[in-house]
C-alpha cells in the first residue's frame, strides 16, 4: 500500500468509535436564586444560603440549542429537590420530554406575597418565582421564545401556585397544569385539616390561612384564589387532575407493601383527596368551563399519595404540555391583587399596594383598569408610560402617551 494511500485510511473516522459515541445523559444540576425582589428570609428555607432550584437538562444538552421550559412548582411540606428525591424526575428522563426542567424552591410559602398584616417576616413567594427565579432561568439556559414552548406544572400547593402564576404572566405561559391542587383556597372543609392551617400556628382550619391571604373573604383572598381568577387563563391550555379519595391499585398496593407509616399516609391521603381537593377541583373547573378556558380534567381513583401522583404525571405528560397556544389576543381581562407585573405587552405598578381586586380589561385597543385606591404606572410601549389616576382608560393605539389617556 502507498504512503498515500495510507494516509488517507488514517484520515478516515474510527467506525467502532463511531459507534459506540453516545449523547450526555439528562442530568440535574444545583444553581442559587437569591431572593433580590421578592424577600424570603432565612427562617423559610432548610438549608444555608440562599434558595436554591434544580434544573434538569435533557440528554443531549446543547447550550448552543435553545429549549421548552417547565416550570414544577413543590408540594407543601416539599422542597426544590423534593422531585428527584420522589422519583418524578426520572420519569421526565424516561419520557423525553426534550425540555429543561426548573424545580425552584417554594417552602411552605403557598407561592403568594403574604398578607401585609400577617404578623410573619413577609415572605414574598409569588414575586421571587416571577421577579427573581424566572429571569434567571432566562439569563442562564436557552429557552425558546413564544408562551407554547413555556409551561408551568405542580401537585397539590404547587398545583395552586402553578395556575395562580400562570394567570399573573399570562403573555409567558402557555400552558399550566395542577396535579391534586389546592385551587380554591377559600373552600371550607367539612373536616378540620391541618394542611390548610399552613405556617400560621392557628388551628387547623380555614382560618390559619389567614396570615398568607388575610381575611377569608377580603380582597386579599380573593385575589389569590384559582378558581376567583379563573377568567385569567382564558387564553391559556390547563390540565387538571384529581382522585376521588377510592384508593386506586396503585395506592392500595403502597398501602399493603408491609410499611405501617406508608399505610397511615395512604388513608390520610384518601381522606384528604376526597373531602377537599377533590371538591376543590370540581370547584375550579367549573370555573375554568365559565371563563371558556381549553381545561383538560381528569377525575380517576386515588388519594393525595405518591403512587397516585405518579399516575397524574403521566396523563400529564400523555396531554402534552407544548402544543400550540394563542400568541396574543386583542382582548383579555385580569384580575389581580399585585402591586406590579406584566400582562401579555403591558406592564403596570401601582404607587401603593391595591386595596381591591383589580380588572385590567383589554378590548381591541382600548384598555381600562379599574379602582384600585392607588394611581398607576402603565407600560405599553417602549419610553411610554403613563401614571395614572384609577380608574383609567387608555388607548393603546394612540399616537403619543400623552394622547392614549383619557
Amino acid at each position: 500500500m502507498t504512503a498515500a494511500a495510507l494516509a488517507l485510511l488514517a484520515a478516515l473516522p474510527d467506525p467502532g468509535f463511531a459507534a459506540t459515541k453516545q449523547e450526555p445523559p439528562a442530568h440535574v444540576v444545583t444553581i442559587t436564586v437569591p431572593a433580590r425582589h421578592g424577600a424570603i428570609p432565612h427562617r423559610w428555607l432548610t438549608y444555608p444560603g440562599p434558595p436554591r432550584a434544580d434544573v434538569l437538562l435533557p440528554a443531549g444538552y446543547d447550550p448552543h440549542r435553545r429549549y421548552r421550559l417547565l416550570i414544577l412548582l413543590n408540594a407543601l411540606a416539599n422542597r426544590y429537590d423534593s422531585y428527584v428525591q420522589d422519583g418524578i424526575v426520572a420519569r421526565i428522563e424516561a419520557a423525553k420530554l426534550d425540555a429543561i426542567v426548573v424545580m425552584p424552591e417554594g417552602g411552605n410559602g403557598w407561592y403568594a406575597d403574604w398578607w401585609p398584616q400577617g404578623g410573619h417576616d413577609r415572605p414574598t413567594w409569588e414575586t421571587y418565582e416571577l421577579d427573581d427565579v424566572l429571569p434567571t432561568v432566562l439569563a442562564r439556559f436557552p429557552i425558546l421564545p413564544g408562551r407554547r414552548s413555556h409551561a408551568i406544572a405542580g401537585f397539590s400547593m404547587g398545583g395552586l401556585g402553578a395556575v395562580y402564576l400562570a394567570g399573573r404572566l399570562p403573555g409567558f405561559f402557555g400552558s399550566a397544569a395542577s396535579l391534586s391542587g389546592f385551587v380554591d383556597t377559600q373552600y371550607v372543609a367539612p373536616i378540620s385539616n391541618p394542611l390548610m392551617a399552613g405556617l400560621s400556628g392557628a388551628s387547623p382550619t380555614r382560618d390559619g390561612l389567614n396570615p398568607i391571604y388575610g381575611p377569608p373573604g377580603g380582597f386579599y383572598a380573593d385575589g389569590h384564589n384559582p378558581t376567583r381568577l379563573a377568567a385569567n387563563l382564558e387564553a391559556t391550555r390547563v390540565f387538571e387532575s384529581t382522585g376521588t379519595g377510592v384508593p386506586s391499585g396503585a395506592g392500595v398496593a403502597n398501602a399493603t407493601a408491609g410499611d405501617p407509616a406508608a399505610s397511615v399516609a395512604d388513608v390520610y391521603g384518601s381522606v384528604l383527596e376526597s373531602l377537599i381537593i377533590d371538591e376543590m377541583a370540581s370547584s375550579f373547573h367549573r370555573a375554568l368551563v365559565a371563563a371558556g378556558v381549553d381545561v383538560t380534567y381528569q377525575v380517576h381513583p386515588g388519594g393525595h399519595d405518591l403512587p397516585d401522583f405518579y399516575q397524574e404525571w403521566n396523563a400529564y405528560l400523555a396531554w402534552h404540555p407544548f402544543r400550540p397556544v394563542p400568541a396574543r389576543p386583542r382582548s383579555w381581562v385580569n384580575d389581580t391583587v399585585a402591586g406590579h407585573g406584566k400582562l401579555w405587552d403591558i406592564r403596570y405598578r401601582f404607587v401603593a399596594a391595591p386595596n381591591r381586586v383589580v380588572r385590567f380589561r383589554r378590548s381591541g385597543p382600548t384598555l381600562r383598569v379599574s379602582a384600585a385606591g392607588s394611581p398607576v404606572t402603565i407600560r405599553f410601549r417602549r419610553h411610554c408610560a403613563l401614571e395614572m389616576r384609577t380608574p383609567a382608560t387608555i388607548d393603546l393605539s394612540g399616537r403619543s402617551c400623552e394622547s392614549a389617556g383619557r
